[in-house]
């Protein structure tokens, strides 16, 4: 078995002194200065934003934070920006690969949401038009002298 290697200090400006819980969490040695500078963004907005699932959120390191909204809730998930932009990039091809993405998400939804008012409008038309015959004026085609 090899020893795991010399930790030296924080990665962006070598200060010898580090977080312990962001290197267990996330597997980067910062300092309390540098990870000031870092931003931790909630599950729900890695993937809303990102296009992430839940598996590729599992292979990233995260740290779990008491609910600033309702103690009672489940704790908050939060992840590191940066390595989610990351994931992100390589699942879909980089910045314009999430964007395709995105747009195409935003698409579907679209679409399923005309296709969903269409089946609503035809009941609500059909249910009004049931047992109703239209006026002898409104046939198609028929002849009028």
């Amino acid at each position: 078995m090899s020893a795991p290697p010399a930790i030296r200090g924080c990665t962006s400006c070598g200060n010898l002194s580090f977080s312990q819980e962001w290197f267990k969490a996330f597997g980067v040695v910062l300092c309390n200065g540098c990870k000031a500078q870092e931003e931790l963004i909630p599950k729900s907005t890695a993937k809303q934003l990102y296009l992430l699932t839940d598996g590729d959120l599992k292979k990233l390191g995260s740290i779990q934070k008491e609910n600033p909204h309702q103690k009672q809730w489940n704790p908050m998930r939060l992840y590191m920006q940066s390595q989610v932009e990351n994931a992100s990039y390589a699942k879909h091809g980089g910045f314009d690969g999430v964007q395709e993405a995105r747009r195409q998400q935003l698409d579907a939804q679209a679409a399923a949401r005309m296709k969903r008012k269409a089946v609503e409008t035809n009941k609500v038309w059909s249910k009004a038009l049931s047992g109703h015959t239209l006026p002898a004026i409104c046939s198609i085609g028929g002849n009028s002298a």
